[in-house]
């Protein structure tokens, strides 16, 4: 669920610009690696695995935004064992996500997803305008190719006329399975709506925070690994974690 307020300075830029993330998924013969890049995070996944199994995950914490973060990455290890085949609500189930760095996370279920496919690169680019006084037009691509384009107005989808009214925020998983089935068509869907979460940010200024503890952070206390103790009684905010959607490469 999307936090309607943070404990930081309101960003004077914001209705300029856009949020974006970028994420390529790479196969190999028995390995696929993943790499996220937005405007406040960037992380590395690789996962390895026999054709059926995973057997190894390695995570990278890159860009991120509290110190908190990068301890994440050790507990991606309770993903080895699970077949490659695991269907994602799975993966989901009983709040899992939230007990890790949920963009890690996010990261390493889609590498798992890709290890069932022909090895391929894919990159997916989605964008979230800033919103402001009326709707946005939010969209991904699956390479070059535009998959989903929705406008939207304060989390709810306005066009196209069959989506209409449904919401980004609480309760899009389970109206996206059904409304995309499986394969890239979620996937993408679920990133989309995941960009406009995380396209919050671009409403506040965060630089000036560094090194003040997380812990005033009410909104986002239990959302992820460095919102739940222990880490968020001793994790503080980071510095130089923002990029500006056209500066983003992976």
């Amino acid at each position: 669920m999307r936090p309607t307020d943070l404990p930081f300075p309101r960003n004077p830029a914001y209705g300029s610009g856009s949020c974006r993330r970028l994420i390529r998924i790479t196969g190999h013969p028995g390995a696929v690696d993943a790499h996220l890049s937005d405007n406040f995070h960037e992380f590395r996944c690789r996962i390895e695995h026999d054709g059926g199994t995973v057997v190894k995950v390695e995570g990278a914490a890159i860009r991120i935004p509290t110190t908190g973060c990068p301890q994440a990455v050790t507990i991606l290890r309770e993903l080895e064992g699970r077949p490659i085949d695991v269907d994602g609500q799975t993966l989901y189930s009983g709040r899992q996500a939230f007990r890790h760095c949920t963009h890690l996370y996010d990261l390493a279920v889609i590498a798992i997803r890709h290890a069932t496919l022909p090895q391929r690169s894919v990159v997916y680019d989605a964008i979230v305008p800033d919103e402001t006084d009326g709707p946005v037009s939010i969209s991904i691509r699956h390479d070059d190719r535009v998959v989903h384009r929705w406008l939207v107005r304060e989390g709810i989808i306005l066009e196209p006329y069959a989506l209409l009214g449904r919401t980004l925020d609480k309760g899009f998983a389970a109206w996206a399975r059904d409304a995309f089935c499986q394969g890239d068509d979620l996937e993408t869907a679920m990133v989309l709506a995941r960009t406009w979460l995380i396209a919050i940010g671009r409403r506040y200024l965060k630089e000036g925070s560094a090194g003040r503890l997380i812990t005033g952070n009410d909104a986002l206390h239990g959302r992820c690994f460095a919102y739940r103790l222990p880490e968020t009684a001793k994790a503080t905010y980071t510095a130089g974690l923002s990029r500006s959607s056209s500066d983003l490469e992976i």
